[in-house]
């Protein structure tokens, strides 16, 4: 019996040995290894589904793109942000004196021209004679040969240099117009839809308007003619509203200079436009430059010759230039009658430091001159002009 029960024992525990042993040999059977082949199979199977899938989402992207309209191509971009700026006035804005062989070269960083009589479409390289192109027999016009070079090339490259910013010039002058034509219905509805035009145009493909200014040059026609400074100012008011209305901000004045003959035949027009300048902040002095030159550089009795228009583009982007980093005018010399020209918020700040002076020994126009220093133009000394030291 005892012999019965120690075989038993034997031959359960040679079989539990056994068991065990199937057990810890299964990760090698080729019933694990299926298992492994099978884990493998649907891992890589899944890894070849996510890829196709990828791929299917790229390909499904890349037809998306392609089925994109330009427009809606366009508007994924990122805007370029440029300064739309209007060139206006009569014959020495225009370049009736000028020489395009002498105007410099501007590059499409700089600056474009945006044509906004004869193709709206599109934008142009800037070159001279500039807005020889821009014609409205219903509005403002040039004959032929009138544009022979103008101060924008010089201005934008000057603006360019100072800001960095692009400018997108649009020309709205014309020679020979007294107030009287620029207030005719067609000369105004011209002025307006020349910048509505280019406001759209830009708004309409991919550009961002940063700054809208306008260049105004005239007032001898009116001078000569005799017009009251007051009508003066109320129609170049009436000329500008709607530009305002439509976002423009601010109208900078070249001052007319004079005319071989006779140095204050412009002078009421002059004073005018300084009065305009000081009691609206819609209105700022560009420069008043012309008032100086020595009249060897005049082509003829009224007009200027490229070199003082590249000057004159010079001088002015200067001051727009200024204000469009500092958001505050620029101090600009009076050249006629020496010193400087305050903006209203420079005068007021004259008038509270007063003229009395305090115990500095400095009197309060010597104060304020001292805390706007980096707002003055720095004045050219015109009395020996070189003209290599323009362009």
């Amino acid at each position: 019996m005892k012999n019965r029960i120690i075989t038993v024992l034997a031959v359960v525990f040679t079989a539990a040995v056994l068991l065990s042993g199937c057990s810890s040999d299964d990760a090698g059977s080729p019933a694990a290894d299926n298992t492994k082949e099978s884990t493998i199979s649907e891992n890589t199977g899944k890894a070849a589904e996510d890829q196709e899938a990828t791929g299917k989402t790229e390909e499904s992207a890349d037809q998306e793109t392609a089925a994109m309209t330009p427009d809606d191509q366009e508007a994924g971009k990122q805007a370029e942000e440029v300064d739309l700026i209007l060139f206006m006035g009569q014959s020495n804005m225009s370049g009736a004196a000028g020489d395009a062989a002498l105007a410099p070269y501007v590059s499409p960083d700089a600056g474009e021209e945006f044509r906004a009589v004869s193709d709206p479409t599109k934008l142009y390289p800037i070159t001279e004679p500039f807005g020889v192109n821009e014609n409205n027999p219903s509005g403002l016009y040039e004959y032929p040969g009138a544009k022979k070079g103008s101060l924008v090339s010089a201005f934008v490259n000057r603006y360019h240099e100072l800001t960095g910013r692009k400018v997108i010039a649009v020309s709205i002058s014309m020679g020979a117009t007294d107030m009287s034509r620029w207030m005719l219905p067609g000369v105004t509805d011209d002025v307006t839809a020349r910048f509505n035009t280019a406001k759209s145009f830009l708004n309409d493909n991919g550009y961002k308007i940063g700054h809208m200014y306008a260049l105004w040059l005239h007032g001898e026609s009116d001078a000569i003619e005799g017009t009251d400074p007051e009508v003066y100012k109320s129609n170049l008011d009436t000329i500008m509203r709607p530009l305002f209305i439509g976002g423009l901000q601010k109208v900078f004045l070249i001052m007319p200079g004079r005319t071989i003959d006779y140095r204050d035949i412009f002078l009421k027009i002059i004073d005018v436009q300084k009065q305009i300048c000081r009691e609206s902040g819609y209105y700022a002095i560009a420069t008043t430059i012309l008032t100086k030159v020595s009249t060897e550089f005049m082509r003829d009795q009224y007009h200027y010759n490229q070199h003082v228009l590249n000057l004159v583009g010079m001088r002015s982007a200067d001051s727009v230039a200024y204000y469009t980093k500092n958001n505050e005018e620029m101090i600009v010399y009076d050249y006629r009658e020496g010193g400087y020209i305050y903006p209203e918020d420079a005068t007021a700040d004259d008038e509270e430091s007063g003229d009395e002076g305090s115990g500095d020994g400095k009197t309060g126009d010597e104060k304020v001159e001292e805390a706007d220093k980096d707002r003055m133009e720095d004045p050219l000394d015109l009395t020996d002009l070189n003209i290599d030291d323009i362009y």
